[in-house]
C-alpha cells in the first residue's frame, strides 16, 4: 500500500508545483525592482545637475572664474553620467562632494566610483540572502506542515495496520525497510533542524506533538522489526549501515533517544514518561541488553557501531549521543537543564521525581552496557577506560545518591555476577588501572579536574562529591558497611576504604572545619576568591566519621582471637623484667628526688648504649632473637569493650570517707577483672575463618588521614627543616576540629583499637618491618616528615594492595593519637595499678620506640648523610603529624612518670646530647640558639635532667655576667639599692622592687633595718638578698596570709594559689602575685634555692603550658572528697539521671552560698543534665574548673611577673617536679654531706686534715636532716643545696678558722654572702656540737659575725 504511494506522482507533483511558484516569484520580483530604479535615477540626476549649474554661476565672477566653470560643468556631466547606472546613496555622495568643490585627479575620480560600485554590490548580494533565507525559512515551515500532516495520516494506517494485524494473529506487524527508512527520514526533516549535524543538546530534545509522533515511530515502526529474531531481512536499521547518509541517519536515532530521556523542556506527563521508556527498550535492544538476543548477519555491526557513540572510550572521541556527557549534563543541571548543579536548599532539597527517574534510567542503561561488554569479552583496556570515565563524569556530580533513583546504581553495591567483589571495587580498580601513574604523584586533584564545570557554578570540587559520592554508596552495601560481621568482605572492603584514604588526603580543608561555612579558594592567577563549600555534600561525606559506622567498621575489623591480642599485650621478656627491677629498686622514691639524684650523679660511662638501629622487635620487646610473635588463638576482648568496669560500691565508700584513695578501688577493680578473665575465657568464640587484617589496615589509613589533617598536629613543621618550596595552600588545619574530638571519642571507648593497635605493632611482619624503616635512618632514607599515609599504586595487579605504603607508620600513628586521648581521662590509679589503657610494660616499650623515632626526626633527618636527598622533599601533613603527635604522648607519659614513675630515668635518655654542643658555646646568644634546637623545643625529656640544669645554669650566668658584670672580670657594675625594714619585709619590697620588672635582672643591694630602725652591718655582695628572699617568703607563703593555699592531699605540703585570694586582698592580689613571680624569677636568676614547695597544678602555670592532663590527679591532691564523688560517678553503672546533676558547679566562699554562687560549666548548664553520655565531659569541666579556672588569675598573674626575669623559653627545658627541684633543690630536705664535704673550701688556717675539721664534719654528719637544713640555711641563708649539687654552688661553701683562747668566748657565725661559715677553734666535738646547734637555731640576723 505505501510503497506505490511513496514512489508514484504526488512527490513529482509537489515538486513541479514549487518550482513553478519559485519562477514566478522571482519574475515578479524583478519587474518591480527595474522600475523602482529608472524611477530613482531620474531623480538624483536632476537634482545633481541644477546644483552644480547654480555652484558654477556663483563662482564664475571671481578672478579665475572660466577654470572653476569649466570645472563645475565637468563634475556636473561627470554626475550625470554616474548616476544614470548609480543609486540614492552614490547620487548623495557626488552632491557632497560637489558642494566643497576640489581640484582631484582623475585617478582619485576613479577610485572614488570603483568603491561606491563595490559597495553597492555587496549591499544587493547581502539583501538577496537575507530575502532568500526568509523565504526559504517560510517555504520550509509550509512544507514541514505539510509533512508532519502526511506523516500523521501514515503513521494512524500503520497503527491501525497493526493493531489488525496483532488481534487476528497476535503477530506484530514489521513495516518493509523502504518504508521504515522513508518514514524516518521525513520524521527527521520536519522534526529535527538541519542547519549543521553538530547541533546543540536542545536542539535534539522534542517537543510538543512531535514527542508524541517520534513514541509512535520507534514502537510501531522500529522495535518491531529490531526486536523480531526471526528475519534479519525486515531488520530497518541493517541497510543504513550501507552508506554515510544512512549512518549519520542512525546516529541522529541515538541522539534522539539520549536526549529526550535526558532532558525535557516542559512538564511531565504520561506522553512523556512513555516516549522515555520506548527510547529505553529501543537502545536495550539494539545492545543486546535484558536477554534481547540482537545477533546475527549485520547486526553486529549495528551493535559495534551503537556501542560506540553511546560509550566512547574517550570524552574526545565523544557524539551527540555520548551516554556520559548527556547524563552528567542532566545530572548537573536537570532535565531542563536550568537547574542549580546544588541548589542552595540542598539539605532539606527532595529532587523530583521526573528527573531521578530519567536520570536513574540512563545511569542503568551505562552500567549494564559496561557490563554487557565485559561479558561478550570486549577489550580490558577499553573496559577499563569506560569504568574510570564513569567515576570521573558520573560519580564526581554532586549529590548524586540524590538525583538518581536507587534501583539504577543497585548493581554497584551488591555483590557482582562476575566475582566477588561489589562493582564499585571493580569500578574502582579499573580506575587506578587507568591513572595508576598520576595517582603516585598526588595528583588526584588532576585526574578528577573536569572543566566544563567551575567552581563558581558548582561550590564543591570534583574530589570532595567523588568522595561523598562513594560515603553514601558504600553505606548501602552490606559488603563494604560493616553493619554485619558476616556479610563483609575484607579484601574489597580494604580496597574500597584505600581509595577513600586516598580521596580524603585529597579534599578540601574545610571538608571536615568545626566552622558554619567552609571555604575554598579558587585561584584566578593573580588573585584568588573564596567559595563556601557545600554544606549538603559535606553532610554526605561526614557520614564516615558517624559513631555508628566507626563502630560498626571497626567491630568488624578487629578480631582480637585471629590476632593474638592478649598474648601480645600480657607477654613479658626479660628485658621488661629488667626495667621492672631498675624501677623496683627506687622504690618510693618520688619523682623529684630522682631527677635530684640525677642532676648530681656524674655520669661518665653511658647507661644504655645498645645500638638502636637493630630489628624493631628488640627494641620494642627486648628479645633480640625472639623473631616475630605468631598470632595466637586467644580469648576476645571485643565484649564489653570500651565499657568502665563496675567499682561503683567501692566508689560510694571512698566517696563516704571510709577508705583511701589507692589501694582499696585498685584491689577490688582487680579482683573484678580476675573474674571477667575467667567467664571471658570459658565464653569465647573461635575466630572467623575468613578474617583479614587487610580491613584493618584500611581502616587505620582512612582514619588516621582524618587524624592528621584536621587533629591540629599537621600544619607546622616542628623540626622546622629548611623547605624548597612553600605550598600554595594550606593541607592541614591549625587547631583540633570538633569532628576529630567526637572521632576519638568512639575509637577509645567504643572499640578496642587501641589494644589492637599496639598488639599489631608488635606481632605483625609487615607493620614491624615498615616502623624499622621508619626509625633506621639507614633503611630509609627521606626524611619522617615526608612520610605519606596514603596507599601506593600496585601496578602488577592494579589495586591498592595491603601491603604498599608505610603501613606501620599508619597504625602507629593512629594508636599514639587514641592514647593521648585516653589519657586525659585516665587517672594514676588506672595507669599503676590496674595497668590501663595498657600495661606498664608495654608503655615502656611505646617509651623505646618513640624516643628512636623523635631521635631520628630531630636529631638526624635532613642531616645524617643517608637523608640528605630529602632535603628537597617537602614535608607530608601526615609525616609532620606523626612527629607531633609521638612527641605529644611521650610528654603526657613523661608528665605522668613525674608524678609517680613508670620506669626508671634511664630509659627516657639518649645519651650525649647536647653534650658537644654546649662545650662550643662560648657567649649567650650560643647558649640560647640550644633552645632553638629541635630536640629542646620537642622533645627535651630525650636529654639527662644534668645537661638541661646546666644548659639553664650557662644561659643564666652568661646573661647575668653581661647585665651585673663580676668580679673576676672585674667590671662588677653598681647595683639598685633596696632598704628593707625587717618589720615591713613584703611592704618594703613591693614598693622599690615590683616597679623594676624586667631590669630586675641588675643587681640588686639589699640593706637592712631592724625592728627598731638601726642599719644591720655588712655588706650585700649576694647574700643578704637571699635573706630576704627568705623572710619574704617565710610571709607571703605562709597559708594565713591568705594568697597560698596548701594541697591538703599532697604529702609534702605544696602549695598553690588561694582561689579565695581576692576576698582576702581585693584587688590587690594581682600586684601581690606579679610581685611574687618576680621575685621568685630573681632568686632563680641569682642561683638561689628556696623553701616553698609548689603544687603539680601550679607549676604547670610556670612553665607557660599548662596540660589539662592531670586534671584528676590535681583534683584528687586539693580535694580529696570532690576527687571520690567523681570517682564514683565515673564507674557509676546505673542510670546517671537518678542522681539529679546538671552542668553547674557550687562555690562556698568563707561558708556563704546563694543562688549567685552557682557556675555554669558550659552555655546555660543549669538546663543541661549529667547523663550516662555526657558525664566523662561533666568529670573533665568539673576538675578544669576547680583545679584550673578558679586559680587561673593569679596563676596568670604570677606568671607574668616570673617571666619577666626568667624567658619562658629557659623554663620549657623542665617538667613539673624537675621545676621544682630547680627551684627548691631535693624536695625531701636531706643534704648529701659526702659532697658538701668533697667540694668544701678552707680559709683561716684550716686544712681538710685539721682535727676541728674532722670534727666538724663528724657533727654533721652525726644531725638530724632538719639540723643539716638549718646549718645550710644559717651559712648560705637556704637550706637547700643548688639542684647540681654543692660542686656548682658559687661562692663555694667555705670553712674559715676562729681563733680562741676559751670555748666561751664566741659562737659559730656566717657571712651569707660568701657562703662562709666563722667556726671557732673549740676544744671538743661535744662543745663544737653544742654551740653549732645554739648559733643556728638563734635565728639572728649578722648580730653574732
Amino acid at each position: 500500500m505505501f510503497a506505490d504511494e511513496l514512489a508514484g506522482n504526488p512527490a513529482k507533483k509537489r515538486a513541479d508545483e514549487a518550482r513553478a511558484r519559485r519562477l514566478r516569484a522571482k519574475r515578479e520580483k524583478q519587474a518591480k525592482q527595474r522600475r523602482h530604479e529608472e524611477e530613482k535615477k531620474k531623480a538624483s540626476a536632476s537634482t545633481i545637475a541644477s546644483y552644480a549649474t547654480q555652484n558654477a554661476t556663483s563662482i564664475s565672477e571671481s578672478k579665475d572664474a572660466k577654470a572653476v566653470f569649466d570645472q563645475a560643468q565637468e563634475n556636473r556631466n561627470a554626475a550625470l553620467n554616474i548616476t544614470s547606472g548609480g543609486d540614492e546613496k552614490s547620487a548623495a555622495a557626488i552632491a557632497e562632494s560637489l558642494a566643497a568643490p576640489e581640484l582631484k585627479s582623475a585617478a582619485e575620480k576613479a577610485a572614488e566610483q570603483r568603491k561606491l560600485r563595490a559597495e553597492q554590490r555587496v549591499a544587493t548580494r547581502a539583501a538577496v540572502t537575507i530575502q532568500s533565507i526568509i523565504r526559504s525559512k517560510q517555504t520550509a515551515k509550509i512544507v514541514r506542515r505539510e509533512q508532519r500532516a502526511i506523516f500523521d495520516k501514515r503513521i494512524v494506517d500503520l497503527v491501525a495496520l497493526s493493531n489488525i494485524l496483532k488481534s487476528k494473529s497476535n503477530q506484530e506487524y514489521v513495516a518493509p525497510q523502504a518504508t521504515a527508512t522513508t518514514m524516518v527520514a521525513q520524521f527527521l526533516f520536519f522534526a529535527v533542524p538541519t542547519l549543521r549535524d553538530s547541533a546543540l543538546a536542545s536542539d535534539m530534545i522534542l517537543l510538543g506533538d512531535d514527542l508524541s509522533r517520534w513514541a509512535q515511530l520507534v514502537k510501531y515502526l522500529l522495535l518491531p522489526g529490531v526486536c523480531g529474531n526471526n528475519n534479519i531481512d525486515l531488520d530497518p536499521i541493517l541497510p543504513w549501515m550501507e552508506s554515510l547518509a544512512g549512518s549519520r541517519r542512525f546516529e541522529k536515532i541515538l541522539t534522539l533517544c539520549v536526549k529526550n530521556i535526558a532532558f525535557d523542556h516542559g512538564k511531565a506527563n504520561r506522553t512523556k514518561n512513555s516516549c522515555c521508556a520506548i527510547a529505553n527498550s529501543f537502545m536495550r535492544a539494539i545492545l543486546r541488553l535484558d536477554g534481547n538476543t540482537y545477533t546475527g548477519g549485520g547486526r553486529d555491526r549495528v551493535y559495534k557501531r551503537s556501542c560506540s557513540l553511546l560509550l566512547p572510550a574517550s570524552a574526545t572521541d565523544s557524539k551527540n549521543c555520548d551516554l556520559f556527557l548527556s547524563l552528567r549534563a542532566t545530572l548537573f543541571f536537570g532535565p531542563s537543564l536550568n537547574s542549580s548543579p546544588i541548589p542552595v536548599d540542598a539539605d532539606r532539597l527532595h529532587f523530583s521525581a521526573d528527573r531521578r527517574e530519567r536520570a536513574g534510567t540512563l545511569v542503568k542503561l551505562v552500567l549494564d552496557l559496561i557490563s554487557s561488554l565485559e561479558t561478550s569479552g570486549a577489550e580490558l583496556m577499553a573496559i577499563c577506560r569506560l569504568s574510570s570515565r564513569f567515576l570521573v563524569e558520573i560519580l564526581t556530580v554532586p549529590l548524586f545518591s540524590l538525583k538518581v533513583i536507587s534501583s539504577s546504581y543497585d548493581c554497584l553495591v551488591r555483590e557482582g555476577r562476575h566475582g566477588p567483589s561489589p562493582l564499585l571495587v571493580r569500578y574502582i580498580r579499573r580506575f587506578l588501572s587507568c591513572n595508576g601513574d598520576n595517582l603516585l604523584d598526588g595528583g588526584m586533584e588532576t585526574v578528577l579536574y573536569n572543566p566544563d564545570v567551575s567552581l563558581n557554578e558548582c561550590n564543591a570540587t570534583p574530589v570532595l562529591c567523588l568522595l561523598g559520592t562513594l560515603v553514601q554508596l558504600g553505606r548501602a552495601s552490606s559488603a563494604l558497611n560493616g553493619k554485619s560481621p558476616s556479610e563483609i568482605q575484607y579484601k574489597p572492603a580494604a580496597e574500597y576504604y584505600n581509595f577513600l584514604a586516598l580521596l580524603i588526603n585529597a579534599a578540601p580543608l574545610g571538608t571536615f572545619s568545626s566552622r558554619m561555612s567552609a571555604v575554598e579558594w579558587v585561584y584566578n592567577g593573580s588573585s584568588s576568591t573564596p567559595i563556601v563549600l557545600s554544606s549538603a555534600v559535606i553532610d554526605q561525606v561526614s557520614a564516615i566519621i558517624s559513631a555508628s559506622t566507626v563502630r560498626g567498621l571497626f567491630n568488624c575489623a578487629i578480631d582480637n582471637d585471629a590476632l593474638g591480642t592478649k598474648t601480645t599485650l600480657g607477654n613479658k621478656t626479660s628485658k621488661d623484667k629488667k626495667h621492672e627491677q631498675d624501677l623496683e629498686e627506687l622504690g618510693s622514691t618520688s619523682a623529684a628526688n630522682v631527677a635530684a639524684k640525677e642532676a648530681m650523679t656524674d655520669r661518665t660511662n653511658s647507661i644504655w648504649r645498645s645500638g638502636w638501629a637493630k630489628k624493631l622487635q628488640s627494641l620494642i620487646s627486648g628479645s633480640g632473637s625472639s623473631g616475630i610473635a605468631k598470632p595466637t588463638k586467644i580469648p576476645s576482648l571485643s565484649n564489653g569493650a570500651g565499657k568502665l568496669l563496675n567499682t561503683s560500691s567501692i566508689s560510694r565508700q571512698l566517696a563516704n570517707g571510709k577508705g583511701p584513695v589507692d589501694r582499696t578501688v585498685t584491689n577490688a577493680v582487680m579482683a573484678s577483672e580476675e573474674s571477667n578473665k575467667t567467664a571471658s575465657e570459658l565464653n569465647h568464640s573461635a575466630p572467623r575463618q575468613d578474617y583479614s587484617i587487610t580491613l584493618f589496615f584500611a581502616l587505620c589509613r582512612v582514619y588516621c588521614s582524618i587524624l592528621s589533617r584536621w587533629g591540629g598536629y599537621g600544619k607546622h613543621d616542628l623540626v622546622n627543616r629548611p623547605l624548597p618550596e612553600k605550598q600554595d595552600k594550606d593541607h592541614a588545619s591549625a587547631t583540633t576540629e570538633k569532628c576529630v574530638t567526637a572521632l576519638l571519642n568512639v575509637l577509645c571507648f567504643s572499640t578496642s583499637l587501641l589494644e589492637t593497635a599496639w598488639a599489631v605493632v608488635q606481632s605483625n611482619p609487615r607493620v614491624v618491618s615498615d616502623l624499622y624503616a621508619v626509625i633506621d635512618v639507614r633503611k630509609r632514607g627521606e626524611a619522617i616528615r615526608t612520610l605519606s599515609s596514603d596507599p601506593l599504586y600496585n601496578r602488577s595487579v592494579h589495586t591498592l594492595g595491603e601491603a604498599e605504603g608505610n603501613v606501620g607508620a599508619v597504625i602507629l600513628y593512629i594508636f599514639t593519637a587514641c592514647l593521648c586521648h585516653t589519657l586525659i581521662v585516665t587517672d594514676d590509679v588506672e595507669i599503676h595499678d590496674m595497668e590501663k589503657p595498657l600495661p606498664k610494660h608495654q608503655l615502656r616499650r611505646l617509651i623505646l620506640l618513640q624516643k628512636k623515632l623523635l631521635y631520628r626526626a630531630c636529631c638526624l633527618d635532613d642531616v645524617h648523610e643517608g637523608t640528605s636527598k630529602s632535603q628537597s622533599v617537602t614535608s607530608n601533613s601526615f609525616g609532620v603529624a606523626l612527629i607531633a603527635i609521638s612527641a605529644n604522648a611521650m610528654s603526657d607519659l613523661y608528665s605522668r612518670s613525674s608524678r609517680r614513675l613508670l620506669c626508671s630515668p634511664k630509659l627516657w635518655i639518649e645519651e650525649d646530647l647536647l653534650e658537644k654542643d654546649m662545650k662550643r658555646c662560648k657567649t649567650h646568644q650560643d647558649f640560647i640558639s640550644l633552645l632553638s634546637v629541635p630536640i629542646c623545643r620537642i622533645c627535651p625529656f630525650l636529654v639527662s635532667y644534668k645537661c638541661r640544669l646546666k644548659l639553664f645554669e650557662r644561659i643564666v650566668t652568661t646573661n647575668r655576667t653581661e647585665i651585673q658584670g663580676s668580679n673576676e672580670l672585674r667590671n662588677l657594675r653598681p647595683g639598685i639599692m633596696c632598704t628593707v625594714n625587717r618589720s615591713r619585709v613584703l611592704e618594703d619590697g613591693l614598693a622599690h622592687l615590683n616597679k623594676l620588672g624586667r631590669d630586675l635582672r641588675q643587681r640588686i643591694v639589699v640593706s637592712y633595718l631592724s625592728e627598731v630602725g638601726a642599719r644591720e652591718t655588712g655588706v650585700d655582695v649576694g647574700g643578704l638578698f637571699k635573706e630576704f628572699w627568705t623572710d619574704l617568703s617565710a610571709l607571703a607563703f605562709n597559708p594565713d596570709y591568705a594568697l597560698f593555699k596548701v594541697a591538703e592531699g599532697s604529702p609534702n605540703m605544696s602549695m598553690y594559689p588561694n582561689p579565695l585570694s581576692k576576698l582576702a586582698h581585693g584587688q590587690d592580689h594581682v600586684v601581690l602575685f606579679e610581685f611574687l613571680g618576680r621575685i621568685l624569677g630573681k632568686a632563680l636568676y641569682e642561683g638561689i634555692t628556696i623553701q616553698p614547695q609548689f603544687a603539680h597544678l601550679f607549676l604547670s602555670f610556670l612553665r607557660g603550658d599548662h596540660s589539662y592532663l592531670h586534671l584528676l590527679t590535681d583534683l584528687s591532691t586539693i580535694d580529696t572528697t570532690l576527687y571520690n564523688n567523681l570517682m564514683f560517678l565515673k564507674t557509676y553503672e546505673g542510670d546517671v539521671n537518678d542522681l539529679c546533676l546538671n552542668f553547674t558547679v557550687s562555690t562556698d566562699d568563707f561558708g556563704v552560698r546563694g543562688s549567685e554562687a552557682e557556675v555554669p560549666l558550659v552555655e546555660d548548664g543549669v538546663n543541661v543534665a549529667v547523663t550516662n553520655e555526657n558525664k566523662r565531659s561533666y568529670i573533665y569541666l568539673m576538675a578544669k574548673y576547680h583545679c584550673s579556672d578558679r586559680i587561673k588569675e593569679q596563676s596568670s598573674a604570677f606568671t607574668r611577673g616570673l617571666w619577666d626575669v626568667i624567658d619562658r623559653s629557659w623554663l620549657r627545658l623542665f617538667n613539673e617536679p624537675e621545676l621544682q627541684v630547680l627551684i627548691s633543690g631535693a624536695s625531701d630536705g636531706r643534704i648529701d654531706v659526702a659532697d658538701m664535704k668533697s667540694h668544701a673550701r678552707y680559709t683561716g688556717g684550716y686544712t681538710m686534715l685539721d682535727r676541728n675539721i674532722v670534727r666538724f664534719w663528724s657533727v654533721v654528719n652525726k644531725m638530724s636532716p632538719k639540723h643539716q637544713a638549718d646549718l645550710l640555711r644559717f651559712v648560705t641563708s637556704c637550706e637547700r643545696p643548688p639542684p647540681l649539687g654543692f660542686s656548682s654552688m658559687n661562692p663555694p661553701f667555705t670553712v674559715q678558722r676562729i681563733g680562741i683562747m676559751r670555748d666561751g668566748e664566741k659562737l659559730p657565725s656566717a657571712s651569707t654572702c660568701f657562703n662562709t661559715l666563722k667556726l671557732p677553734t673549740y676544744s671538743s666535738e661535744k662543745v663544737l656540737r653544742e654551740r653549732l646547734i645554739y648559733a643556728i637555731e638563734s635565728g639572728a640576723g649578722f648580730e653574732l659575725t
